[in-house]
């Protein structure tokens, strides 16, 4: 009978060299993902996770509200730019713009049986007809004309046109100097068209002081003339205008050499309180800050 003979167990146990084989190995595998995972994204420009938020510098804009300007306060700007505004503005006016226009005045309206009403809405009328108005200045033997002309517009929705311009009776102009302008008037509002304007009544009567000042002034008047004026030379006035100047010179005085007390921005709207001459005195700001203003720098 045949034995099976079974071979022993064998056991080996690894050298030393062959364990810093294998953990060679395993450094090698840690430095490449080590470089793969850290290295490669930073220079390959690639971020793995957001950046943190980073506060978003305050803006330094400028001032825009009109109020006096503290030199302390202020960033030292180019001498160009820091004189740009100032040069504008000390321009002499030219011919254009002469005319001082008042604000609209609706002095009646109708509707159905053309009833006038005691109390009539505002139209937007204004913002279509002043430049039309101030377009005067250009008309011929406009420069010459020296006083008040009382224009009147008559409004008819139901036709959506200007029916008719009319003087009223506070006009001083000369009858050549009134029937020249009206035909001009009357020219520029030939194709004025009332459509997309709102309003309440069919028909409206709305009146405009159109003032054409002197066109040379006295000879030999003095510069001191054009001071702070005494008692009694201020024309009291009321009423509201815009800026229309990128930035309007305030002063505290009526004169070029007046002090600048503010700067106002274009669209601004304006108190006016008193006038001398070119110059008119407003209210520029919530406080009810006064000051004097050229007449061109609000459209006047």
């Amino acid at each position: 009978m045949a034995v099976e003979r079974r071979q022993p167990l064998k056991v080996e146990v690894p050298s030393a060299k062959d364990e810093s084989v294998r953990f060679g190995r395993v450094g090698l595998i840690v430095t490449v993902g080590f470089l793969v995972g850290i290295v490669w994204p930073r220079l390959a420009g690639v971020k793995l996770v957001p950046s943190a938020p980073v506060q978003a510098a305050e803006a330094n804009s400028a001032d825009l509200s009109g109020a006096p300007i503290d030199p302390k306060n202020q960033p030292v700007a180019p001498a160009a730019s820091a004189q740009a505004p100032e040069s504008a503005a000390e321009e002499p006016p030219s011919a254009a713009e002469r005319l001082v226009v008042s604000e609209p005045q609706i002095v009646a309206c109708r509707s159905g049986g053309k009833k006038k009403k005691e109390d009539c809405d505002q139209v937007a009328f204004d913002a279509l007809a002043r430049p039309h108005i101030q377009a005067l200045s250009s008309c011929a033997g406009a420069e010459q004309a020296s006083g008040v002309l009382s224009l009147g517009f008559e409004l008819d929705f139901e036709s959506a046109a200007v029916k008719s311009i009319k003087n009223g009776k506070s006009t001083s102009l000369a009858q050549d100097d009134v029937d020249r302008l009206l035909g001009c008037v009357k020219k520029e509002f030939s194709n004025v068209s009332l459509t997309g304007m709102a309003h309440k009544n069919d028909a409206y009567t709305i009146f405009y002081r159109v003032e054409f000042p002197e066109a040379q002034k006295p000879k030999g008047r003095p510069a001191e003339a054009a001071a702070e004026p005494a008692a009694g030379e201020v024309t009291e006035a009321t009423g509201r205008a815009t800026v229309s100047w990128d930035v309007a010179l305030v002063r505290g005085t009526a004169s070029r050499d007046g002090v600048v007390v503010a700067r106002v921005m274009q669209g601004t709207r304006v108190t006016v309180t008193g006038r001398r001459g070119d110059w008119y005195r407003v209210k520029y700001d919530a406080k009810g800050s006064t000051g004097w203003v050229y007449r061109t720098a609000i459209g006047m």
